[in-house]
């Protein structure tokens, strides 16, 4: 897949997980000219993202290619992509599950293997403000939050998770609003229990390898593909 191909791929794969809110919510990947990258064009929902949907901008939010218009949060990304150099994918979605911890009083705890990949340490969450991120100043703020997990839970907002690439950012957010879902409907039954935090740490380190990230995103792929094949 070519860059644009696979940016647009993940779009899609995202919605089929549960982070499509109609036309909101966008994602990006940094190309290999200094100070650009790829973003999903607005108006349109994640499922319907093709890489001809795709705007090219700079990190001041001039747009360099593309026939959409970009989206007004773009400092969420370029303030992401100008503190952490390693960083090559960033996605900002709303899923309701993880939106509701986001909102809440509780950290999300490791009930399942998949959590396990969250915690310790926990999330960090961005209180400042629930409105739109569109200043340097606010996607500044959220960058400096993204702490151990490149994750920030935004309150009464959604969620900005960053990547190394476009599979990790993608996988890493699929397996969040899972997690965020379990908690939320163990939480509806009462008390429950989770690992502990070496248990936790133990399972990440088997579970979460660099080659599973990829064999996830390659199995996402093939369902992904099913799903449309089937509309």
């Amino acid at each position: 897949m070519t860059l644009q191909e696979k940016l647009a791929t993940a779009c899609r794969i995202l919605a089929m997980q549960g982070h499509n809110d109609m036309i909101y919510g966008h994602v990006s990947a940094l190309t290999d000219t200094p100070g650009q990258y790829w973003i999903k064009g607005s108006g349109l929902g994640l499922e319907e993202v093709t890489e001809d949907d795709l705007v090219l901008i700079d990190f001041d939010g001039n747009t360099l290619a593309g026939k959409r218009k970009r989206h007004n949060e773009f400092p969420i990304h370029s303030e992401v992509y100008r503190a952490n150099p390693e960083i090559r994918c960033v996605i900002h979605t709303h899923p309701t599950y993880s939106t509701i911890i986001a909102s809440s009083e509780h950290r999300l705890l490791p009930i399942t293997n998949l959590s396990c990949a969250f915690y310790p340490p926990a999330l960090n969450k961005f209180e400042e403000s629930s409105d739109l991120i569109v200043t340097a100043e606010q996607g500044s703020a959220v960058a400096k939050l993204l702490g151990e997990h490149k994750i920030v839970l935004l309150r009464n907002h959604g969620i900005v998770v960053a990547g190394t690439s476009i599979e990790e950012a993608c996988i890493r957010s699929v397996l969040l609003e899972h997690s965020a879902k379990t908690q939320v409907t163990a939480a509806s039954m009462g008390a429950f229990s989770w690992a502990s935090d070496a248990d936790a740490l133990l399972k990440r380190k088997r579970i979460y390898r660099p080659d599973a990230m990829i064999n996830l995103w390659e199995y996402y792929v093939r369902m992904l593909k099913k799903h449309e094949n089937k509309s």
